[in-house]
């Protein structure tokens, strides 16, 4: 009997433990598929979330550089010009005209404490005159600072150039500055090689002592920027005496002896003939 008793209570045991197992085993299962519910549940949040979210990030973004754009616009004066050259007068009464192509900005706070202007493209400009505030262009590579003038910039070539007409002008190029005075030229090559020459209308005075022909001809090439062509057989002749005029007058004097006249075939070169 008692052997019958035990293995009743061990079956009823079992039972229980097996019983127990299986309510563990469902709990985890159970668990585990709450966590997917919940996980799917999390995913599509986020979904809806990003759905919502992004479209209207996109258009804070657009609006805030809309706004930018239009706050910038609203502190600047744009002077522009397309396929014909057209003539702008400033807020200081300083005329510009401006090549096809060109752009002139200034904020609209022009004139009262500085005059300050940014400049792509090609242009004349008569500056008024006031000296406690210059007239400063920047030119990209380069900026020119004038306090009352007339003067021509090609900031748009690869050849920059500064080319004045009346007053004076300030030139900084990097660590170097350059003044120039009527009818002065300043210009920057593809090499970054500066070069300061004159119009040939500028009248210079030359001396020249016993100088070959050929050594007279470079010195006035390298002083007014301009190729100078003559016959070979001239070279080693002699040029002796003081000379002061434009280009076109010393020329003519020191080639008078050697039966030469200057003819121009264009603005880069004069013919000895």
């Amino acid at each position: 009997m008692n052997s019958e008793k035990e293995d009743h209570e061990i079956w009823i045991s079992v039972g229980d433990e097996q019983k127990r197992i299986d309510d563990a085993t469902d709990q985890r299962i159970w668990s585990g598929i709450e966590n997917k519910i919940n996980k799917k549940r999390s995913v599509k949040k986020m979904y809806w979330a990003a759905a919502v979210l992004i479209p209207l990030l996109t258009m804070l973004f657009f609006y805030s550089s809309t706004q930018k754009k239009k706050s910038e616009a609203a502190s600047e004066y744009v002077f522009e010009t397309f396929e014909k050259s057209k003539t702008f007068t400033l807020p200081d009464g300083s005329i510009i005209q401006l090549k096809p192509n060109s752009k002139l900005t200034l904020n609209k706070k022009f004139g009262a404490r500085n005059r300050e202007v940014i400049f792509t493209g090609q242009g004349n400009f008569k500056i008024t005159k006031d000296k406690t505030k210059p007239f400063r262009i920047n030119a990209g590579d380069f900026h020119v600072q004038v306090l009352g003038t007339q003067f021509f910039l090609d900031q748009r070539s690869p050849e920059k150039k500064v080319e004045l007409f009346e007053g004076k002008v300030k030139i900084e190029n990097k660590k170097n500055i350059t003044y120039l005075l009527p009818k002065e030229i300043w210009t920057n090559d593809k090499q970054n090689r500066e070069h300061h020459y004159f119009n040939k209308e500028k009248e210079k005075h030359f001396a020249f002592s016993n100088e070959n022909y050929s050594e007279a001809i470079k010195e006035l090439e390298e002083t007014y920027n301009i190729k100078i062509k003559y016959p070979d057989q001239f070279q080693n002749k002699k040029v002796s005496g003081s000379f002061t005029g434009n280009l076109n007058e010393v020329l003519s004097v020191i080639s008078f002896p050697f039966h030469l006249k200057p003819d121009i075939i264009n603005e880069e070169q004069i013919e000895l003939k």
